[in-house]
């Protein structure tokens, strides 16, 4: 989860023999209003075979704005997209479950939905 001006990144380990894995990963990011990060989805096991075009599962691009727009409003579903550099017959399809909260002090905080409340249909395994 790169930011485009610090270039950080983050990995989570794999979640082995499942088409629904749950990360439950939690990463504090320092973002200006310029920054955006990217989120994006690999099989491990493909990239490791040096297969790794086949292995992109696919990718949410927030900008700044759109940053903004979603913190401190719960857990929110965003479709999984395939970047516009990658070639057309790679599929793409999927959802990931993200949350943004704020730890500025700049402006009065937002309530947050309950953090422990799932979109609807969706459950956590531990």
């Amino acid at each position: 989860t790169p930011t485009h001006l610090s270039r950080e990144s983050h990995a989570t380990d794999p979640v082995k023999s499942s088409l629904d894995p749950k990360w439950n990963k939690h990463y504090d990011l320092y973002l200006t209003k310029t920054d955006s990060v990217t989120i994006s989805i690999w099989n491990y096991r493909k990239t490791r075979n040096n297969r790794e075009k086949e292995g992109f599962l696919g990718s949410v691009k927030l900008s700044g704005v759109m940053i903004n727009r979603l913190k401190d409003t719960g857990y929110q579903r965003l479709d999984l997209t395939r970047p516009s550099d990658m070639d057309d017959d790679c599929v793409v399809r999927g959802q990931v479950v993200v949350s943004f909260s704020a730890h500025d002090h700049a402006r009065p905080q937002m309530p947050a939905s309950d953090p422990n409340e799932l979109p609807e249909g969706w459950e956590e395994r531990k």
